[in-house]
């Protein structure tokens, strides 16, 4: 991972998740540490759950007010709307885990538009398209890299499982804006910083 020099910062689109939707999903990474292998998965925390619209990298210190500008254009181009936090899974397969999520559910329409949108705006400051499909989803932990080939699928069959037979409905909520968050990367883990918010229309 390239280092992020003091001229620049590392930073990345999302919208805010309620902390009480948080706090939920909180309880759900605690019942899954529970569950698997001690070491097998970083959990993340879950004051940090977001949902990443796109991930710029390293930005340079005087290009992040022309992204402001380009997240307030994309963010102006829709309306409130609403989304649901339900469901668990991995990616990119149960023989594979590599990551385990929450999925996100709603009105996936607006919240595709909302992608799209932010996509084009940024195109023009060098920013280019993912070149994978958007997936809405919130991250919950990733897999290590030292659980051996023989234990992944294990892993993902038991995560999956757990998504079957458990409540795995986290809330609702209502979206109104865009954010701007900083990435610091420490020994502890990721700190974020949210830097700008650019509202939606009919605000």
């Amino acid at each position: 991972m390239k280092a992020v020099s003091r001229s620049s910062l590392r930073l990345f689109t999302a919208l805010d998740v309620p902390s009480e939707i948080c706090d939920r999903l909180g309880e759900a990474i605690t019942r899954l540490q529970i569950e698997m292998p001690r070491g097998s998965v970083r959990w993340v925390r879950p004051n940090g759950i977001h949902l990443t619209l796109k991930f710029f990298g390293a930005v340079p210190s005087a290009k992040v007010a022309d992204l402001q500008a380009a997240l307030t254009q994309a963010a102006a181009s829709v309306s409130p709307f609403a989304l649901r936090v339900e469901g668990l899974g991995v990616f990119p397969s149960a023989l594979r885990p590599r990551v385990v999520w929450t999925g996100v559910e709603g009105d996936l329409s607006a919240l595709e538009a909302l992608q799209q949108a932010v996509e084009t705006s940024v195109a023009a400051l060098g920013f280019k398209p993912e070149a994978r499909d958007f997936k809405p989803h919130l991250t919950l932990g990733r897999v290590n890299e030292h659980v051996s080939s023989a234990d992944r699928p294990k892993l993902g069959r038991a995560l999956e499982a757990l998504g079957r037979g458990g409540a795995t409905s986290y809330g609702d909520f209502v979206v109104r804006h865009l954010d701007l968050i900083r990435s610091e990367l420490r020994p502890t883990g990721a700190v974020y910083t949210q830097l700008f918010s650019a509202p939606f229309a009919d605000q």
